[in-house]
């Protein structure tokens, strides 16, 4: 089998098997029992909307290896306004992930071989990246990029994801951890020059940003809550 699709079930039936032990909690995805910690993460992941783009409604957003629907549940605890849409490889997941958010727009799909008829104006991407299980460094940076392309191909405005840092003074064998330095120019080098790393907050990770070159005018700004407030 190929790496991507390897990897891609290798990481289903992890996944399947954390939620089936520990539920729809942090653990549940592999995250430890820290909740403040899991609700950095996904902020992490909604600091890709800290944009003011001229879009004609509300921005799209997909979420790739969605879990549970935890990000749904912070967009909505925030008050964005977000269009969003979660697909995660696992179909344990999703059906959580509904059962957590009736009324949610879940479905299964493998974010390394997105074939989808639309795009999104945002694509993220929180834990995916940060595994590699019993998978080589070569294949999991091989499925790394595929996977990055495939969010950048489909997103209209930008996409976000998280990698375990190598500035580190341990490293787990199943994690995969990738020099920011290298990731961020090969981002520049394969995809884009709007690219934003951010290694400054408390966990042994980064998240990195990166805007299409052919997006619309943006400027850096405050994203709005559905009340008008700016957080």
């Amino acid at each position: 089998m190929p790496a991507s699709p390897a990897i891609s079930a290798s990481l289903a039936a992890h996944y399947t098997e954390r939620l089936r032990t520990h539920g729809a909690v942090p653990q549940g995805v592999d995250w430890g029992p820290d909740a403040a910690d899991h609700t950095l993460r996904l902020d992490r992941m909604l600091d890709v909307l800290r944009l003011d783009v001229p879009l004609a409604t509300r921005p799209s957003l997909l979420d790739v290896g969605c879990g549970f629907g935890s990000l749904l549940e912070r967009i909505q605890a925030r008050g964005l306004e977000v269009d969003y849409h979660g697909i995660d490889v696992a179909p344990a997941m999703i059906e959580a992930a509904r059962a957590q958010h009736p009324g949610g727009s879940f479905a299964v799909a493998d974010g390394a071989a997105l074939a989808l008829d639309r795009r999104f104006d945002f694509v993220v991407c929180n834990g995916v990246l940060t595994q590699k299980l019993q998978h080589s460094m070569r294949d999991m940076t091989d499925y790394a990029h595929t996977l990055i392309r495939s969010m950048y191909e489909h997103a209209t405005v930008g996409i976000a994801f998280n990698v375990m840092s190598t500035h580190v003074n341990f490293m787990a064998p199943n994690l995969y951890y990738r020099s920011p330095v290298e990731l961020l120019a090969w981002c520049l080098q394969e995809l884009s020059p709007r690219v934003r790393l951010d290694h400054a907050y408390p966990l042994f990770e980064y998240t990195l940003y990166v805007y299409r070159d052919d997006a619309p005018n943006m400027m850096y700004g405050a994203h709005r809550r559905a009340d008008g407030a700016e957080r």
